[in-house]
């Protein structure tokens, strides 16, 4: 049910907490009529009692002046509005005390936000932090990272160069070997041994060929390189010995006709170490350094008689020895 208001004073009240007349419905505070306690169902508020019709006027007792007087005074007389200010002013303060929870609750609930929120900004800092440090570390720990990595893959490049070069071990490579379309090259190897001083037989060769594009026949370039495997490390080693003694060997000595050129007997190198020993050969040359030679696959120099013999075994060896200025 809806709020009503009372008739006497005109406020809003609640009809269930009123005194409701019998007759024309109005409704009352109970304090407007001056009613204590419950109201009867029967109740008839004053101006229908006034206006109420009488069955017989004979038998109504006529009114003096100075009770119509009274009766009127009475209907007219406003109510004293005390209860009714007090009612309003206890539902206000109820009513402010309640808001007064309710803010007392949310300044509480802000207070909280408020630390929760601090604890946020807190941790961001230490992140922010912690994410300046990594990025000041990571390109010093990257940079040796990085050095650490091409050391390891330096050092894996050497150790399978030596292996590859250790299966070298019993190849003899010979240059400056005229050519020749049609040629024998096992008959002509075992001719350059025979010159050397070594009796070199066809069981002794494990294979024997030319290294390098053959488009190069018939065109006045060098001829290619004779690759030659032996079946024993110490034939290989013994021809290179007499090659050092006999330095003089040259194609007239072999049944060939081409034109006169030194013969060379040297180790068979991996394609890193040729490269290597051909890098060290040009740096002796510049700096007038007199010995370049390879011993058993390794890779020697020295500037001259009585001094200190270099091995180098890559190109930071060669740096440490020639210097950063290479050619």
């Amino acid at each position: 049910m809806g709020k009503s208001s009372c008739v006497a004073c005109g406020k809003f009240l609640s009809p269930i907490g009123g005194a409701t007349c019998s007759f024309c419905a109005a409704t009352f505070h109970k304090a407007c009529v001056l009613i204590q306690g419950s109201v009867s169902s029967g109740w008839v508020c004053s101006g229908c009692k006034a206006n109420q019709k009488r069955g017989d006027n004979s038998d109504t007792p006529v009114k003096t002046v100075s009770e119509s007087s009274s009766s009127t005074s009475t209907q007219v007389t406003p109510q004293a509005p005390a209860p009714v200010l007090n009612t309003e002013t206890q539902e206000m303060r109820r009513e402010l005390a309640e808001y007064m929870e309710e803010l007392r609750a949310y300044r509480k609930e802000m207070a909280d936000f408020r630390s929760v929120v601090a604890a946020i900004n807190e941790r961001l800092d230490g992140l922010d932090q912690r994410l300046e440090t990594i990025e000041q570390r990571k390109p010093l720990s990257a940079a040796i990272e990085v050095v650490e990595l091409e050391k390891t893959v330096a050092q894996l490049k050497n150790e399978l160069n030596e292996r590859d070069q250790e299966a070298l071990s019993s190849d003899l490579d010979i240059g400056h070997l005229p050519e020749i379309k049609g040629e024998n090259i096992l008959h002509t190897v075992i001719q350059v041994a025979a010159k050397l001083g070594v009796t070199l037989e066809a069981r002794d060769i494990v294979f024997v060929e030319r290294v390098g594009s053959a488009d190069r026949v018939g065109e006045e370039k060098r001829a290619r390189r004779v690759v030659v495997r032996l079946a024993r490390r110490q034939l290989r080693d013994d021809l290179l010995s007499a090659a050092r003694v006999r330095r003089t060997l040259s194609t007239t000595q072999l049944d060939i006709v081409a034109p006169t050129q030194r013969i060379y007997l040297n180790e068979r190198l991996t394609r890193a170490n040729r490269q290597l020993f051909h890098q060290v050969r040009e740096e002796c040359r510049r700096l007038q350094w007199r010995y370049s030679w390879t011993k058993r696959g390794r890779i020697y120099a020295r500037q001259g008689d009585g001094k200190q013999v270099y091995p180098i075994r890559s190109e930071a060896d060669v740096k440490r020895v020639f210097g950063p200025n290479l050619v």
